[in-house]
């Protein structure tokens, strides 16, 4: 049987595929002569070319291209239906010929794209936009508009697709996958119009100048996915490098970012938010790097001289990331996530809400992890005897809404069979 979940997301993609078919065979393109089929039919080649290479979003499988500012040019200069047959299948690509996508998700992106150019051809013509020219200064405005409900209308079709797919909310999936590309579409808005004019006055042929300006802007976004992903590596191998020495403690860094980020979900924190925890969760103990192997490998409990010793990585932690720009406040986090509800923690004996909530978070999920692992001085924890071991703390070492959370994710877990 299938989820509910999964019923709407089929429900959704049938959906708009249906409704973008119905916009492509009711908009058919007409032409005056044949100079003008061939004047589309190179415009078509240039957004397909365009598409040989899109840009992939850093969450999921969706991608991002630079060819919007020549789907735009078709539409004004060729008309409504020119414009939504190159946006709805100028831009299939060869994983999508290939069976590499599935058919209907093939056909789900083309209904996305007819949508999106309907409704922009649509906004264009009610905003006073005049097809076959652009005109100053109401096609100019007449095209913003129309541009930025296109990017907008795209948007949310595939938020929408992406958070019943994933389950992740709405915002969620907006502020990882979306947000971010929204500036490098709205500078696509100028050199559209810029191509509309020069396709105006010479010819569609002098359109090709552009690619290297477009190729510019994909260069950039790729960029920009590269550097994100680089940043979740650094975090990861800077885990694995803190936890590879001691054996006992080896994982002990990625349970914690994935404990902390169940426990941020089950607060409702924003998606970004818990991407950030789920980084600065990989980089918790960071600080450690700077303790000595003496203390760090030591089986048995610490002297008093080395539990201070100890205590200092979660402000030498801090400092070491201090330099971090993507980290932001995440550094905080790592600094207090050794503070106690109580006020009886370190490293500045913060108390209740003095401490960053995200730091509360950490704190649990840290200590859920030493509970139910083994180590040299002490067997693990079952599930049951850690969940009372959590109540007990609650209100003293732990915030009582992460505990109370903590709790429905281990039971909720439990019942799953994730956790015997």
């Amino acid at each position: 049987m299938k989820s509910n979940g999964g019923l709407s997301k089929q429900v959704y993609i049938y959906t708009v595929s249906a409704v973008g078919a119905f916009i492509l065979f009711t908009n058919l393109p007409r032409f005056r002569d044949t100079s003008q089929i061939a004047e589309f039919l190179f415009m078509f080649l240039l957004v397909a070319i365009g598409e040989i290479a899109p840009v992939t979003i850093p969450h999921g499988s969706g991608t991002v291209s630079v060819s919007p500012p020549m789907n735009y040019t078709v539409t004004v200069l060729y008309g409504p239906a020119a414009g939504i047959w190159v946006n709805s299948l100028a831009t299939l690509r060869k994983r999508d010929l290939s069976g590499e996508v599935p058919i209907r998700l093939v056909l789900f992106n083309r209904g996305m794209l007819a949508i999106s150019m309907f409704m922009f051809a649509k906004t264009y013509e009610a905003a006073g936009g005049v097809f076959g020219m652009l005109e100053w200064p109401e096609g100019f405005i007449a095209f913003l508009t129309a541009a930025i409900v296109e990017s907008l209308f795209n948007a949310i079709l595939f938020a929408s697709y992406y958070s019943l797919d994933s389950g992740m909310s709405f915002l969620g999936v907006w502020r990882l996958n979306i947000q971010w590309t929204l500036p490098s579409m709205l500078a696509l808005y100028p050199l559209g119009i810029l191509m509309i004019l020069v396709a105006q006055q010479g010819g569609p042929f002098l359109l090709t100048l552009f690619y290297l300006p477009l190729l510019t802007v994909r260069y950039f976004l790729n960029k920009y996915i590269e550097l994100r992903t680089a940043y979740r590596e650094m975090a990861t191998a800077l885990s694995n490098a803190i936890d590879a020495r001691d054996a006992y403690t080896r994982g002990h860094s990625e349970r914690v970012a994935e404990y902390a980020a169940l426990l941020a979900k089950e607060l409702k924190l924003p998606e970004d938010r818990i991407e950030l925890i789920r980084y600065v969760g990989l980089l918790h103990d960071v600080g450690k790097i700077g303790i000595r192997d003496a203390i760090m490998k030591k089986q048995g409990a610490y002297t008093y001289e080395e539990y201070e010793e100890m205590k200092t990585h979660a402000k030498l932690g801090a400092q070491m990331l201090s330099g971090v720009s993507f980290l932001g406040e995440g550094q905080e986090w790592v600094k207090y996530h050794h503070e106690r509800w109580d006020g009886k923690g370190f490293p500045d004996g913060l108390k209740g809400e003095e401490i960053p909530l995200e730091a509360r978070i950490i704190a649990c999920a840290d200590a859920f992890d030493a509970m139910t692992t083994d180590r040299p001085y002490k067997a693990k924890l079952t599930l049951a005897e850690a969940k009372e071991e959590l109540k007990r703390c609650s209100g003293t070492q732990f915030d009582p809404e992460v505990v109370d959370a903590m709790i429905r994710i281990i039971d909720r877990m439990i019942a799953q069979g994730r956790w015997k």
